[in-house]
């Protein structure tokens, strides 16, 4: 096959570093600005009759799926040593079967069960193009030497300037049909892709080889979990995301309850993602005054102030958008920390899979987190229910504070 070049223009001159952190901005940025187009999931399963505790149980199923998703493809890239053609594969068909989620019957008797099986069957795709289409920037940004708050603060742009874009254009569009306007844009970051580098998987040492289970090409995994920094980390991450997605699922169910219109959910979104550039921008700069785990902590505890402010005094879109400022700035901070924190602990040769299982653990906690959020946003009320919430992520916090405090005193 004949290899695209860039020949003697303007691209060329750039240098392959130059060229690399363009494409990278295709396909990470316009994957978020494709992605915004497609936040309403939870507004249309809301209009066509899902209460909170069946949206709960939905995300919950689709969160299952999810542990299989990110586990297969993680395992996936690293055996055949392509993280490229995994995410080819998971954008399009991720962007085939989630642009065709309004085509399945509505207002039937057997209707619920049509998309309780049909949404999580899309989430073995979807379910993973975010990690891996920040794992391709994270690694090509450490290998490359390339600014990642730069390069991922453009992608938190586009998902702005999209959802400010849908949210005006969405009277006249109709919610069903921001499905397949986000699978259509999702072409270009795929086209994309095939120009992007493809990060290095490094050798897998001849001792994990031999004791990968006798086959040839096998992945060592327990060397991961041999990793206590990286199991302590897993178990932060479990009760973040059991958190996370309490906190994230049912905002449109909060708006209704305190008289906000739920198309107004992706301003909320893009507003928050505006406020995750600054850190971003930052993140250099703090990665040389902070290790990465402060950071980490930072973040949790600045987004769990959103949750209190809705559980206090947020009756209003402009109350709900002061707290998603917390919110905002602590996304941003966790974006650049977390991910390049699971690269750092990770050996070369397990990298994918490192993020992979990362990803899963945030499955598991998306089902335990979504089918309690649901029944206890049922039966408690929205604003103690977001005041349970930052408890859950106070205590996620604290665990993740106590392993590296041990880990310090070991060290003395």
């Amino acid at each position: 096959m004949r290899k695209f070049h860039f020949g003697a223009g303007p691209l060329a001159r750039l240098g392959m570093r130059g060229r690399q952190a363009l494409i990278l901005v295709g396909v990470n940025g316009i994957f978020w600005f494709a992605w915004s187009f497609g936040v309403y999931q939870t507004v249309y399963l809301q209009s066509v009759g899902f209460s909170a505790s069946s949206m709960g149980a939905l995300n919950a199923i689709s969160s299952a799926v999810g542990i299989v998703s990110v586990a297969f493809w993680g395992m996936a890239s690293d055996r055949i040593g392509s993280l490229r053609k995994v995410l080819v594969t998971v954008l399009a068909g991720a962007a085939v079967l989630y642009g065709l989620i309004p085509f399945v019957p509505t207002g039937l008797p057997y209707s619920h069960i049509l998309l309780l099986c049909y949404v999580p069957a899309v989430n073995f795709f979807r379910a993973s193009s975010s990690p891996f289409a920040e794992n391709i920037l994270v690694r090509n940004c450490n290998e490359l030497g390339l600014n990642f708050g730069m390069l991922r603060s453009l992608g938190s742009l586009l998902f702005t300037i999209g959802c400010m874009i849908i949210s005006a254009w969405l009277p006249a569009l109709g919610v069903p049909n921001t499905f397949w306007v986000s699978g259509l844009l999702m072409s270009v970051p795929i086209v994309m892709t095939f120009f992007a580098r493809e990060p290095a998987s490094g050798p897998r040492p001849k001792a994990a080889a031999k004791s990968g289970g006798g086959k040839k090409g096998g992945l060592n995994l327990g060397e991961l979990f041999q990793n206590k920094a990286y199991v302590a980390f897993l178990a932060f991450g479990f009760l973040y995301y059991t958190a996370a997605a309490c906190e994230g699922n049912f905002i449109p169910y909060f708006m209704k309850s305190v008289g906000v219109d739920s198309e107004q959910y992706g301003v909320l979104l893009g507003y928050r993602a505006l406020l995750e550039i600054p850190f971003l921008l930052l993140m250099v700069k703090l990665r040389r005054r902070f290790p990465l785990r402060v950071l980490v902590l930072g973040a949790t505890l600045l987004m769990s102030l959103e949750c209190l402010g809705f559980g206090l005094f947020a009756r209003s879109l402009p109350g709900m958008l002061v707290c998603c400022t917390f919110f905002g700035l602590g996304s941003g901070l966790f974006l650049g920390s977390s991910l390049n924190y699971v690269y750092e602990l990770a050996p070369d040769h397990l990298k994918a899979s490192a993020q992979a299982f990362f990803t899963s653990v945030a499955s598991v906690a998306g089902i335990v987190g979504n089918l309690l959020g649901g029944v206890v946003f049922d039966a408690i009320g929205a604003k103690p229910f977001y005041l349970a919430v930052t408890g859950l992520y106070i205590l996620s916090a604290g665990v993740f504070l106590s392993s590296f405090r041990k880990k310090r005193e070991k060290a003395a």
